[in-house]
């Protein structure tokens, strides 16, 4: 089974680095999806990787991703695909757990972070305010729908088919796979936060809460 690693990035150059190298040391399978960046992000990434993909301009986090899919599914054959972020946040020590997952036949595998005393409170509030409202609204509680890190079969791909460019795709994809009763599994995962991590906003909440309820009733 063929599972790729996509990181997309976006003005990431402090972080990438350190990214590409930790999830290289677990597998050689990886894509990088630089979303029009200014910085030295795509000269970094092309120092460590083979498959480096470069939009023009700045397209969404949700574009990145689909990207990032066509060319591991059409070019590399994927089996599935793993999502990781590019700031390091993410441990690719806990990548051999997704693969075990997907090898399994699991078809969406969602990375849940464990929220501790160094979790930014904002960061917390955000996402468990996201996580209710999804509750809410669809009868399902996935404890940490804006997490970037999870993975998914092709045949999962297939029919989730997100259509957010940007970072709400997260939340459409918890939401695409409750809506079409994909099966999915969760594992926790260990988060790295930086110091001028902020989390959510008054404005990325509502943001998120208008997405909800406009893909709850089917706009």
């Amino acid at each position: 089974m063929r599972i790729v690693v996509i990181i997309p990035g976006y003005n990431e150059e402090k972080y990438l680095e350190e990214t590409l190298r930790g999830v290289l040391k677990v597998t050689k399978d990886v894509i990088y999806v630089d979303d029009g960046s200014s910085d030295s992000s795509v000269s970094i990434a092309k120092k460590y990787l083979t498959h480096v993909l470069v939009h023009e301009t700045n397209l969404g986090k949700g574009a990145a991703l689909k990207t990032g899919c066509e060319y591991a599914f059409s070019h590399l054959k994927a089996d599935a695909v793993v999502f990781m972020d590019s700031d390091n946040q993410h441990r690719a020590s806990d990548l051999p757990r997704f693969f075990s997952e997907l090898k399994k036949g699991t078809p969406v595998v969602f990375g849940v972070r464990k929220f501790g005393s160094a979790t930014p409170l904002m960061r917390f509030l955000g996402n468990k305010f996201a996580s209710v409202l999804m509750s809410f609204l669809y009868r399902r509680y996935i404890p940490d729908i804006p997490s970037g890190y999870k993975a998914m079969n092709k045949s999962a791909y297939k029919e989730l088919v997100w259509n957010s460019a940007g970072y709400e795709v997260e939340m459409e994809i918890a939401v695409r796979v409750v809506q079409k009763k994909i099966k999915y599994t969760e594992i926790e995962i260990e988060a790295i936060y930086h110091d001028n991590d902020k989390g959510m906003t008054a404005i990325d909440a509502l943001h998120i809460a208008k997405c909800l309820l406009q893909w709850r009733i089917g706009l």
